[in-house]
């Protein structure tokens, strides 16, 4: 019996050996590759990018955001005489494509993170899922294949994302009307993007509806994801919550120390370094300590908003909201703290806030009622 014929496509790669190989392997599974990549380069920026507010970074992604608008001036000068330059230049300009996608992918990545690290909440969560959907995208030869329409709109979002964080940097507070502006000059850039390159190219396909409408589209949803509380409030990022039984100030010459006491959770819940369960006697309070990290000179106000899942009407306020300032600087993190006291066993969560009502993160944890304190072994652990 003859064996089956063997396909040309595969008989073909097999003669070019292990190259050949890959490149079958590469194009068969490049979905995966792609999101692979993604995952390890989101990983490699989140240790490798520390402070948003540094001014090397933010001097490097506004050089990235110039060289990008470049490049898509270039690739549409070029696209509207119709044919490719020749010689160095032409060689050089050959990669064009693939400089403009890298500048808008490490913009986009750096972004992610930075977002990713001040998200909190559901809303926050899909922003950050969608985010990750267009930098995989942004990867994929289909979705580069189609021209302006992506670049244009990848670009207006690099736009909004950087002037997010950099008016709140400079200014020392986080306000609504910072973002605001960031998105309104996203739009103005775009459209000037537009005009700039119809003056200068003359091309009557460069028409609105390809130029302007994609990054008008990603304003405007910025805009309404900003509305539902989406959009995370950067340059902010919580580094740590916890809910403690006790917090105590120690006032020293040049520094302050927290003594933060708890139960001890138990040895099988080894994932816990500070219990979700809180031990109290009547008229006890609990207390939450948090680090939020704030860029250099930022002096602003947070809030602590406490909340109680009744057993009818789900999460209710409890006790009044308590804001205090927020300092920035510090690495580690702003540390500061709030308390309640409950009333009631059961489940409880405290949520912070920034000065325009954004949340940083959140914190749901169990009262559980005791009569005798004596019961209870406290641990001490000095901040």
């Amino acid at each position: 019996m003859e064996s089956a014929a063997e396909p040309p496509a595969e008989s073909e790669m097999a003669k070019k050996g292990l190259p050949g190989r890959f490149k079958a392997f590469r194009e068969k599974y490049h979905l995966a590759i792609e999101v692979s990549f993604f995952f390890a380069g989101f990983l490699f920026d989140v240790v490798l990018l520390h402070r948003i507010d540094s001014r090397p970074l933010l001097i490097h992604q506004g050089t990235y955001l110039v060289l990008s608008a470049l490049l898509i001036f270039v690739d549409h000068r070029i696209h509207a005489r119709g044919t490719e330059p020749k010689g160095l230049w032409g060689k050089v300009a050959a990669y064009r494509l693939w400089a403009m996608h890298f500048f808008l992918g490490t913009l986009l990545n750096a972004f992610m993170v930075f977002y990713f690290r001040a998200s909190s909440g559901l809303f926050a969560a899909l922003f950050i899922v969608l985010l990750a959907v267009v930098i995989v995208a942004n990867e994929l030869p289909r979705f580069r294949k189609q021209g302006p329409v992506v670049r244009v709109g990848l670009l207006s979002f690099c736009v909004t994302s950087y002037l997010a964080y950099l008016i709140p940097v400079f200014y020392g507070e986080l306000r609504p009307w910072q973002f605001y502006v960031s998105v309104a000059f996203g739009a103005l850039f775009t459209f000037g993007l537009w005009k700039l390159f119809t003056r200068f190219t003359r091309d009557p396909n460069w028409t609105f509806r390809r130029a302007v409408a994609p990054g008008l589209v990603v304003q405007g949803s910025l805009f309404l994801l900003y509305l539902v509380d989406a959009v995370p409030p950067v340059p902010l990022s919580l580094k740590t919550i916890a809910v403690y039984n006790q917090v105590e100030i120690e006032k020293g010459d040049k520094v302050r120390h927290y003594h933060l006491h708890y139960v001890a959770p138990p040895p099988w819940r080894f994932w816990e370094s500070v219990p979700s369960e809180l031990e109290l006697v009547e008229g006890e309070k609990a207390w939450c300590f948090v680090r939020i990290f704030a860029p250099a000179k930022f002096q602003d106000r947070v809030t602590f908003a406490w909340e109680y899942k009744d057993p009818q009407k789900g999460w209710v306020d409890w006790g009044k909201p308590f804001s205090t300032a927020l300092g920035g600087g510090n690495e580690e993190g702003y540390r500061t703290f709030a308390y309640t006291s409950p009333k009631n066993a059961g489940k409880y969560r405290v949520r912070v806030l920034t000065a325009d009502e954004r949340e940083i993160g959140q914190k749901t944890f169990h009262v559980v009622a005791i009569d005798d304190p004596t019961t209870r072994v406290l641990v001490e652990e000095v901040d």
